[in-house]
């Protein structure tokens, strides 16, 4: 049986947005780099052949979410292959990527994945970016970065006066 991990608190996913002046809304993208002998090191074995998941990302409510990339690192050196999605599709940003490829290797989300075909999404609230592995019993080598292409809503407060 698949294995939920949540890893949104190790050093390696640190950050919430990226950093902003107060009081206004911003698109940025979001970097991190997924380094599996450090996944395992903290949470244990992640078992492809299971389809073990990673909740990697807390995205914020009121986020759009445009788009996702992977770029491959270092390969596994098995079989072994990701999805990255969300708590309602567990490939909804991007389908199967080797990370077993050639270093370099990239790709992004299409307008074929279930979230391109409406133009992203908007996160209304919090909700989990998640990569589920695949194949690989043991994953624990490769190393790849996701970045994550986004909006953020935010509102200002109105001033006191403008309750009168």
């Amino acid at each position: 049986m698949a294995a939920t991990l949540n890893a949104t608190a190790l050093a390696q996913f640190a950050g919430a947005r990226p950093k902003y002046p107060e009081g206004q809304g911003t698109i940025g993208i979001m970097n991190f780099i997924v380094d599996m002998a450090a996944m395992k090191a903290a949470l244990g074995t992640i078992d492809g052949s299971a389809s073990d998941l990673i909740q990697m990302w807390n995205i914020p409510a009121l986020t759009h979410i445009l788009s996702v990339a992977v770029k491959l690192y270092k390969a596994e050196g098995a079989a072994a292959t990701i999805t990255i999605g969300d708590g309602d599709a567990a490939a909804g940003w991007l389908a199967s990527f080797s990370i077993n490829g050639a270093v370099g290797t990239t790709k992004m989300t299409l307008n074929t994945d279930a979230n391109m075909l409406t133009g992203g999404k908007t996160y209304n609230a919090t909700d989990t970016l998640d990569i589920t592995f695949g194949t690989d019993t043991d994953v624990a080598v490769a190393i790849f970065g996701v970045s994550v292409l986004c909006a953020f809503y935010e509102f200002q407060d109105l001033p006191p006066t403008a309750w009168h």
